[in-house]
């Protein structure tokens, strides 16, 4: 069923009502005038009867429009015929106003047809039970009262269709805009409770508009369970009054996860009472993925994915609060790759790329998961370590050592790399990230002197060697 079928459909089912009501009233007056029981009931009920099977089996809705202004047509002439009265000839005039509700030219033209035809006819046949004093040369004001009432309501149908495809198009352009953009838009009855959303939120969450309207607690149920709290404290604020602007995720149909964006407005009726809330929601999910993406970057080193510097230096920075607190030591590892530059220069980039990823993950599986080891550029890595004590550092750094006994297998090559280290302690060998992180390098570089592939801890006397 398209858009004009649906709005044709809704307009049945209201003339449909609004014939078993005028029924109903008849009855009620019939009975109490009368006092005894009509055979222009049967007649209204079949009509009513016929009128109301047609219309809810949504079949042929146009042809179905057309049978029932017929019907109420045929109605009020079987009232004329079994009961004269001016009143019903009001009725029939009555009809074609109801007809005009259709906003169609042929159901007003057609309504008018049998308006004047059932008038005229009435006046002919019951002139006198009708009116007294009723003339023949009468029926011509009639006929041209008729023709005016047609022509009246066919041009207030064209201005208010003209209005309504209007009022349509905007509607429309509008659509079409924010559609563009992945714009949806949300509309919240406070009183009615009811959630309604444009298209667009079936292609973000795989639930229709009429899905929402039909389960409010559907839209509670795919925020993400972390922000539930945040998004209510949000709409409180939005019940008071105060437009909010907020981010939040939601789960989907299909379990994925998406951010959107949330634009909301509260509306108050005359009495400053918030009755509805209006908004936006945009999905900002590739924004947001981006956006990690880039904090990723500026955290990590892309070919190992460890932490880089700048990730260490925060680090370091929250645990020398805490040590200082807590007057615990800390110490920093700084590795230096022995025959690193000989292997990158003579097997290619590509090789030595692939042995700093191995050697990163040797690193790892040699450490607590306290511990914190970041790579600063090239064949250099530091570790962080907390609240230790000497003999944990030389078991920390004898195990380090110990995992780089075995060659790397990569691409058909046996490849041996080994580790100089330099140690420093916090606090005795410096207070603040870059004294220690250069004592530590000072010292690999004496590592290095004394034969490579060993560990050194730092001090003045080792320093003057």
């Amino acid at each position: 069923m398209n858009y004009w079928e649906a709005l044709t459909h809704a307009r049945n089912k209201l003339t449909v009502k609004l014939l078993w009501a005028f029924y109903l009233c008849t009855i009620i007056m019939a009975t109490i005038h009368l006092g005894q029981y009509m055979s222009y009931y049967i007649i209204g009920f079949a009509l009513c009867t016929l009128a109301t099977v047609f219309v809810y089996r949504k079949r042929h809705v146009i042809l179905t429009m057309y049978l029932l202004v017929t019907i109420m047509f045929v109605y009020f002439l079987s009232l004329m015929e079994l009961r004269p009265h001016l009143v019903n000839v009001i009725f029939v005039w009555l009809t074609l106003i109801l007809s005009s509700l259709y906003q169609q030219y042929r159901v007003i033209v057609l309504a008018g047809g049998y308006s004047a035809s059932i008038t005229l006819y009435s006046f002919a046949f019951h002139g006198k039970e009708l009116l007294s004093n009723f003339q023949h040369s009468d029926m011509i004001y009639l006929v041209l009262f008729g023709a005016f009432m047609t022509v009246y309501f066919l041009f207030y149908t064209k201005f208010t269709r003209d209005l309504w495809m209007k009022e349509r198009e905007r509607d429309q352009q509008l659509k079409n805009i924010l559609d563009s953009v992945d714009i949806i838009t949300l509309s919240f009855d406070i009183r009615k409770k009811k959630i309604s959303f444009s298209e667009g939120i079936t292609q973000l969450t795989e639930y229709s508009p009429s899905d929402f309207e039909n389960d409010l607690s559907l839209w509670k149920e795919l925020v993400y369970p972390q922000d539930l709290e945040a998004v209510a404290d949000h709409f409180k604020e939005l019940y008071k009054g105060e437009s909010k602007v907020f981010d939040m995720r939601i789960t989907t149909k299909l379990k994925k996860e998406k951010w959107l964006h949330i634009r909301a407005i509260p509306v108050l009726d005359s009495n400053r009472k918030v009755v509805r809330i209006d908004g936006v929601v945009i999905d900002v999910t590739e924004r947001r993925c981006m956006e990690e993406e880039i904090k990723y970057m500026a955290y990590h080193d892309i070919l190992t994915e460890l932490p880089n510097r700048v990730q260490f230096n925060d680090y370091f920075m929250k645990t020398l609060s805490e040590a200082k607190n807590e007057k615990k030591k800390l110490a920093i590892l700084f590795i230096d790759l022995d025959q690193f530059k000989s292997i990158n220069d003579s097997l290619g980039h590509d090789i030595g790329d692939l042995l700093l990823k191995e050697t990163a993950k040797r690193l790892k599986a040699a450490l607590r998961k306290t511990d914190f080891l970041c790579r600063i550029g090239g064949d250099e890595f530091i570790i962080l370590l907390n609240n230790i004590k000497n003999d944990e550092v030389n078991r920390l750094a004898q195990r380090i050592v110990d995992a780089f006994k075995e060659p790397f297998e990569l691409q058909g090559h046996a490849l041996s790399v080994t580790p100089s280290i330099g140690i420093s302690i916090y606090p005795n060998h410096g207070n603040d990230i870059e004294t220690l992180i250069k004592k530590a390098d000072d010292t690999m570089y004496l590592a290095k002197k004394k034969g490579k592939n060993n560990y050194q801890f730092y001090s003045p006397m080792l320093k003057d060697a």
